[in-house]
């Protein structure tokens, strides 16, 4: 939404949350609406799968054949591709830079590598460990490239937020707080293992365990070692782990969403298949046939897993169609809302409203979020307001009981329907009470 109406509000493609980069690449494909998002994002992950492939050349890993298998093989990943999220193309910058620095074009993945953070916040994370490798391979002549996105977005931004420094001061993760509370430090762990089914997770394991090996044994001579040590698993680990303190602090406002791991997922895959070969080459110490048995079950298992009844399964058809809250949305309450004039202005905390109802989210003459009104005593005859159960009392601390406690205010529908899991969805529409 930042994206598709950004033409109409400049000021979009430089909002820190919605995240600038993306915004800005994203803006001509929104012109197909959201087919055209999904367009850009298939394209990103397509992206991220052939740059893993010649990553994997370059490291001269056996079986590199099967990484495409690996990577789409995990739901999730196909999952948030088909929508308008940003781990897409942080995950093909991110693999495509890997791939820059493998054939020591530095300048380009390193200035690549630096306009991360303004697609996903967590490339602040990817940068910290960029910054080790070079330190570690005395390459610290290139280490400066590390700040060329900063510096390009804080000049460019300076029009808009009249801040040279807006790339830290619009930062908005930048407090040691939640709404969102906090979980265990484990949380990631056993959400992966959902997410990625037995197979994949028990290899992505296996991978760690081989590179543990091959430290220990200290078989750090073969080329490219250290940029996989770092640039592969030391950004995987860092930001698994890094993730897990959030939720576990309850800090940065991390909702302990396991869908921020496609960021690295292109690395994952990578780490699979060296968790396959592992194998391979354990089982051919005891039967070289046997081995490659084991290999070709293991992939055969791996590409039939998504479509299995598990929890890591696609859910068909739910994975791939309008959520439950977004078709109560679509075919309960903006039919009622047509009722109203189309002059009347919509007050809301569940942006799918906007969508559905074609609104333009920015266009304060339309539509306002509940933090555009500071005193709901003070709407206006021309306004609607809805309340959400899931974004009104979580995002905006505005439960049920203080609009209908409100005597400005006149309750004019409740619309109630549940979810596939049977939890309830509720939208209420109030207006302004003329009796008052």
């Amino acid at each position: 939404l930042y994206a598709k109406y950004a033409d109409n509000h400049p000021e979009n493609f430089f909002d820190h949350w919605a995240k600038p980069v993306y915004t800005i690449l994203a803006f001509p494909f929104t012109k197909l609406g959201f087919l055209g998002i999904k367009l850009f994002n298939i394209l990103m992950s397509l992206i991220s799968c052939y740059f893993g492939y010649k990553v994997l050349t370059k490291f001269n890993t056996k079986n590199s054949e099967y990484y495409a298998i690996i990577l789409f093989s995990i739901t999730l990943f196909v999952n948030v591709t088909l929508s308008g999220l940003t781990e897409p193309l942080s995950a093909a910058m991110l693999i495509g830079s890997i791939y820059l620095i493998l054939n020591k074009k530095y300048v380009w993945g390193l200035s690549i590598i630096s306009f991360l953070p303004f697609v996903r916040s967590e490339g602040l994370i990817i940068l910290g460990v960029f910054f080790i490798y070079l330190t570690i391979t005395k390459r610290l002549k290139f280490i400066p490239l590390l700040a060329t996105g900063h510096l390009v977005m804080s000049i460019i931004g300076s029009f808009f937020y009249h801040d040279l420094l807006w790339v830290f001061n619009k930062i908005p993760y930048a407090h040691l707080a939640s709404v969102y509370g906090n979980g265990k430090w484990l949380h990631f762990a056993e959400q992966l293992f959902f997410q990625m089914g037995i197979v994949e997770y028990s290899l992505l394991i296996l991978g760690g365990v081989a590179m543990i090996i091959s430290i220990l044994k200290r078989e750090t001579g073969s080329e490219f070692f250290y940029e996989k040590l770092w640039l592969v698993y030391g950004c995987f680990v860092s930001f698994f782990l890094a993730h897990s303190s959030f939720w576990a602090l309850g800090i940065f406002n991390s909702m302990g969403l396991s869908r921020v791991f496609v960021f690295v997922m292109p690395l994952m895959a990578i780490i699979i298949l060296d968790g396959l070969n592992f194998i391979e080459v354990l089982s051919s110490m005891w039967n070289k046939q046997m081995s490659t048995y084991i290999k070709n079950i293991l992939i055969i298992l791996i590409l039939i897993f998504p479509f299995l009844n598990t929890p890591s399964s696609y859910k068909i058809p739910d994975d791939f169609e309008l959520t439950s809250t977004q078709k109560t949305i679509k075919y309960k309450l903006v039919p009622y809302l047509n009722k109203y004039k189309k002059n009347k202005l919509v007050v809301l905390s569940d942006i799918d409203i906007t969508y559905f109802y074609n609104l333009d989210p920015f266009d304060k003459k339309n539509c306002k979020m509940y933090y555009d009104i500071p005193d709901f005593n003070l709407v206006d005859s021309n306004e609607v307001v809805i309340w959400d159960n899931w974004f009104a009392p979580v995002e905006f601390n505005v439960p049920l009981e203080k609009l209908l406690e409100n005597k400005s205010l006149k309750l004019d529908t409740s619309i109630i329907d549940k979810d596939n899991k049977g939890r309830n969805i509720q939208f209420v529409v109030f207006s302004r009470n003329k009796t008052l």
